[in-house]
Order: C-alpha cells, then structure tokens, then sequence
C-alpha cells in the first residue's frame, strides 16, 4: 500500500518507495526502494530538498500520530533525534566526465521525451534537434567511452523508453569506435540507434508500460514497432536510409528467426546487426517494471550463449568494447570483498580496474579501494561475477562508486 508522505516524516522501520518528484540522477542513492535502518539514509533524505516522498506501508511502518509529553508536546521520535547526532556521510567527488555525461544524459532524455510526445501528435520529426542530440552523445563517447555508457545504464524503469534511445546511441558508437569505422560512420551508427524505437510511440502505453508478462496479443503489438516506426520515418525524406533500416531490421537474427522480415546473415545490414546487440544489451541491464536489471558481466555471459542471435565477430568485438566485466558490474573477489567495475584493461579483459569495498554492519559500503588487477597480480582475484541484486538490495549508491576520476 502506497502512502504519500512528507519527507520530514521518515522514520526508521518505513519502506521508501521513491521521492515524490525528482529527477534520480540529482539523487542516485534514492533510486532504490527498500526499508530505512540506517539513521544516515534519514539524515540524506531530508538534505534532498525534496518536500514528498511515498512509502510503502505494507513493507514497513506507517505514519502514526505523535505522543505528547506532560507539557502537551510531542515527542521527538528517536530516530529523529538518532538521526540528527549522526554525522554527515562523506561524499566522494564525482569524477568530471562522469559530472559531464550525468548532464548529457539528462538533456538528451529529455529531448528524446519531446520527440517521441511530437511522433504521437503526429508531427513531423525535428531532424535537426535529433543529429545535434547524436552529436552530442558521439562527441562524449569518442572521447570517454566509458563515462556516459555507465551513466545512462543506472536508469529508472520509468524512465526506460527514452533512455533506451540514448543508451542504445551510445553503445552504437562506442561499437563503431571498435571496429574501426571512422567518425562520421560512428554518428550514423548512433543516429540509427537514437531512432531504433521510434515506432514505440505508436504502442498503447498500458501494453509498453506493463508491470506483469505480455499477453500473446500484446506482444504481437509490440512486435509491430519496427514496422511502424519505418512507416513513420519513410514520410520524412530528411530521414536517412540507414535509420530507417535499422528501425525496421534491428531484431532481425543472424539465423533468420528474427522480425519482421525473417533476414539472415549479411543480408541484415551492418547498422542493424550492431543495433541487434546494443539493444538487448542494454534491454538485460536496465530496471523494468517487471524485472530487474541483470548484472553485465551477466548480460554478456548469457548473450554469448544465444547461437544464431547476433553476427559472432561484431558481438565479439561488442565485448572488447564493454570488456568481460562491463564499467558498472560487481564482481565477487578471492579475498571475499566485492569489486565494481570501474576501467577496462585492453591487454587483459579478465582482470579490470576496481573499486574493492566491504558491507558494513549496516550494509552500507566500507573499506574502499582503488584495485588493479592487472598492475598487481596477486593482491587478489575474481572468483565470480554478478552480485548487483545484492547490492541493490543493500542500497549500493553506483555512482559514489563510480567516483573520483575512477573512469579517466
């Protein structure tokens, strides 16, 4: 049961379902739900600046009505006054790329979010804000290609539709950066991906939106997008080819199971077999209403193992771009601390740069440290990846992680 509650009225033992109205990357800690232990996350909550939040009162306690004292004045609830004492968590600094690509994501939603409003009103798409929206993202990518494809992957289920887009973008550019195109191939990699889902503007949001499994029926609308975002974009002639083939062809499979032309190997397009991956990639490893985000040392994994899905050496080289270990992913090491991705090794993608840390009692993150692995071989190893349910669940703030020139 969900309550909208004043933010000043947390108290440990409540359920926090999400701040009222925020945007997540102002406040990445908070984008988690789970329920308040610590006097800390109260302390942080309040300094938000945020007014509402909602609780959820079947998970954790409910709003009660104060006691009074003997004078006729409430009291102060112990976790306030708990709360109050502690002391001020410390906040490591934000590496400046990833400041730079936080403020890039954020524009580039919301200029997805306005394209895809004007594609349902059936306006005509505004080109020129879409290349300039690609250039941005390709410009931040060729020059860092960890720091925004690590931002836009720590995105809000709410928030998917538009930044699948940009992430997609993003990753096409990258990808293209490894295979050695040049740098306006790059930006029509990324234009193509920016546009991929375009025809999802013209799926009813209770089908796109849904918290539960598709029916057959709904699922056989959604599978109408490719066709319907080519329709739309073939009546622009500002439109590239190349975009509109990969909004129709970007689930099309190698062995010729895809949609909705059933293609087979090279004849899908070389835009459109790299926009196969980006777009399951970051579809596995993203929070949806009705799963969670898979881990990407996880994602890349089980992608490896799909036979017929995707051209081999494109996906091949889709994992020399991201690394084993994608940026972001927790790894489980032998001295049995845990790792977060923070920088890839290009001699050896087995053994990335970490940020090595310990849970707390309060399960809250302690004892970090700047590891390489590969600079220093036998202060430890990965035993076995995943573990980012773990510490979602345990409020991990990603990007405290990510911090301190950690992607430089």
């Amino acid at each position: 049961m969900l309550k909208k509650i004043k933010v000043e009225e947390l108290v440990l033992g409540m359920y926090f379902a999400g701040f009222d109205d925020a945007a997540w990357m102002n406040h990445p800690f908070w984008k988690n739900k789970f329920l308040i232990k610590n006097p800390n996350e109260l302390k942080q909550a309040r300094a938000s600046g945020i007014a509402y939040c909602w609780i959820d009162t079947a998970k954790g306690k409910d709003v009660v009505a104060p006691e009074e004292d003997e004078d006729g004045a409430p009291d102060e609830p112990a976790a306030t006054a708990a709360a109050a004492a502690a002391p001020e968590p410390a906040t490591p600094a934000l590496d400046p790329a990833l400041v730079d690509a936080q403020k890039l994501c954020e524009t580039a939603k919301k200029a997805t979010q306005a394209m895809f409003a004007e594609v349902r009103m059936g306006k005509v798409l505004d080109m020129e804000r879409c290349v300039s929206v690609v250039e941005e993202i390709a410009n931040s990518v060729l020059q860092n290609p960890n720091a925004l494809v690590s931002v836009v992957r720590l995105k809000l289920a709410d928030e998917y539709t538009y930044l699948h887009s940009v992430a997609v973008c993003a990753l096409m550019v990258a990808l293209g950066r490894t295979l050695g195109m040049d740098e306006t191939s790059c930006r029509e990699a990324g234009l193509g991906g920016f546009l991929h889902d375009i025809g999802k503007a013209f799926i009813p949001h209770d089908i796109l939106n849904k918290p539960g499994k598709l029916t057959e029926e709904e699922f056989a609308i959604v599978r109408k997008h490719p066709e319907l975002g080519h329709k739309y974009l073939s009546q622009d002639t500002n439109v590239p080819d190349y975009a509109r083939d990969v909004c129709l062809h970007h689930h099309e499979k190698i062995d010729g199971n895809g949609y909705p032309e059933n293609l087979r190997g090279a004849t899908i397009s070389l835009y459109a077999r790299m926009a196969a991956i980006c777009d399951v990639y970051d579809a596995l490893t993203s929070e949806r209403r009705y799963k969670h985000a898979w881990d990407p040392a996880e994602a890349i994994s089980s992608m490896a193992t799909w036979t017929g899905h995707f051209d081999r050496a494109m996906f091949l080289a889709f994992v020399k771009t991201l690394g084993i270990y994608p940026v972001g992913s927790i790894v489980k090491l032998e001295s049995g601390r845990s790792g977060f991705v923070i920088r890839q090794n290009d001699k050896d993608l087995t053994r990335p740069v970490l940020k090595v840390f310990n849970y707390n009692n309060d399960r809250g993150v302690s004892d970090t440290e700047i590891l390489d692995l590969l600079a220093t071989p036998n202060a430890d190893n990965i035993v076995a990846r995943g573990g980012e349910e773990w510490a979602r669940l345990s409020h991990l703030d990603a990007m405290q992680l990510l911090s301190t020139r950690a992607l430089s």
